[in-house]
Parts: C-alpha cells; structure tokens; sequence
C-alpha cells in the first residue's frame, strides 16, 4: 500500500452528541477524495516530496460498531498514513480543545477557514475540486506550523512554506493564499454551527474534521426520543414481569 503524508476535509458532517468524550474509531479503509496535488514541505518537523489532497477516512465506531466516514485535514506532519484496506484500531475521536499543541486562536482560525470554504468545495468538480481540497490542506498546515506573523504558503524563507512546479499545485497554492488571507483580515470567522473534531493517534497521522453542531430543536427531539424508548421499554418490563400475590 502505498504511503502518504496528507489531507482532508468534511462534506460528511457528523452531529455531535457527547462533545467532552473521547470516542474510540477503527479506521479499515483511507483514501484520497477527490484526489491530490503533488508538492513539496519545507518545515521543521518535515521535509520532502508529498501528496497533497483530501483524505476520506472510513471505519466504525467503538462499543456501537456504527459506520464512520469523514473527510478529513492531516495536521501532523511527522507520522504517516497507508493508502487503501487498513486496520487502524488506536484512533479516537476528539474535541480539538484536548490536542494541547493547538492553540485556542490556532483552532479558532483552522473554524473560520475550513467552515467557510467548505461551500466553495462542495461546489466544485475535477480538478478543480482537487485544487480547492489541495488549498485547504495547505491552508491548515500553513496555521499551524508557520511561526512568523504573516501567512504565505509560497514563503519559501518562513518556518513554513510548500514549493514546487505544475498548473495544479500553482493554482492550489494562490487558492490557500487567498483563504489564508481571509482568515487573517476577518473577513471570514469561525462559524458556532460547526465544531473541530481530531482523530487522533499516537501512532499514525492525525486529522482535523468539521462535526456540524446540533440545533435546539434537533436536540429537544432527540431528549423525546430517548424519553419515548425508555418509556416503552418500561411499558415491555412491567408487561412481562410476574404478579406478586
């Protein structure tokens, strides 16, 4: 299988019920959606040739054995992930408040950029789609490992920068620069419609996802839901237990 340093990020919004829990996840399949750009890191923690473009991780979730998928952002650049069938059993799934290297003012900015290019991609096909994923991917390693004042991908003398040749990487490239300074002028800001999940490894690369936050109403008729089960299901037990004489 082959090995990637990469990206993602989420069209497939999960609803979040129990934010403060950590929530175990066993990945069996990752892959690139809708594909990639090729560039190249220069960064402290790495260095090198790497794809570049948005990861779809899909799996199960623990004790529930329920479906998971979600399109995800790499925000690690010292691990790696393999490419097809896996069986990833350390993930789980977390609020971005507990990765204590990401900031709060980090984590805020990573809200604001993937929030609201999230539109610009879904809106998107081909190549163009890639590109738009591409940006982002940069966009959020661009926050997180750039140390000086000013945000540029293509700053090739910042802690941060990506290089390379080629139409796709160009475009994805002046793309992250323009969400980055959006994020930067407050022309975009964090949306509370969306919280930041990690799924988080100690092994493996981490990813950042979008998990779409409930509205009031939503939850009032989940509580009478779980209220209307539990309710019949007592129904059933006194149903069912013997008379005591």
């Amino acid at each position: 299988m082959k090995k990637a340093l990469a990206l993602a990020a989420a069209a497939g919004l999960a609803m979040i019920a129990s934010p403060a829990l950590a929530q175990p996840v066993t990945i069996t399949n990752v892959a690139f959606n809708p594909g990639a750009v090729t560039g190249t890191i220069k960064s402290t923690p790495f260095n090198g040739a790497v794809n570049i473009g948005q990861f779809q991780f899909t799996g199960t979730l623990g004790g529930s054995g329920a479906p998971f998928s979600a399109l995800t952002y790499c925000i690690d650049l010292t691990k790696f992930v393999s490419l097809g069938n896996v069986n990833y059993t350390d993930y789980t799934i977390v609020p971005i408040s507990s990765v204590g290297t990401i900031s709060s003012a980090k984590a805020g900015a990573l809200n604001a950029l993937l929030t609201n290019s999230l539109s610009l991609l879904a809106g998107a096909t081909g190549q163009t789609a890639i590109n738009i994923s591409a940006a982002r991917q940069m966009a959020v390693w661009e926050i997180l490992y750039e140390t000086g004042a000013n945000w540029s991908v293509t700053d090739a003398n910042s802690a941060f920068s990506i290089g390379g040749s080629g139409a796709p990487l160009t475009a994805a490239q002046s793309l992250a620069n323009s969400y980055l300074s959006n994020v930067a002028s407050s022309s975009w800001t964090a949306s509370g419609d969306y919280q930041l999940r990690v799924l988080n490894s100690p092994t493996r690369q981490s990813q950042v996802f979008l998990a779409a936050v409930p509205e009031p109403a939503t939850w009032a008729m989940m509580i009478m839901g779980f209220g209307a089960i539990g309710a019949t299901l007592r129904r059933r037990r006194a149903a069912g237990a013997p008379a005591i004489a």
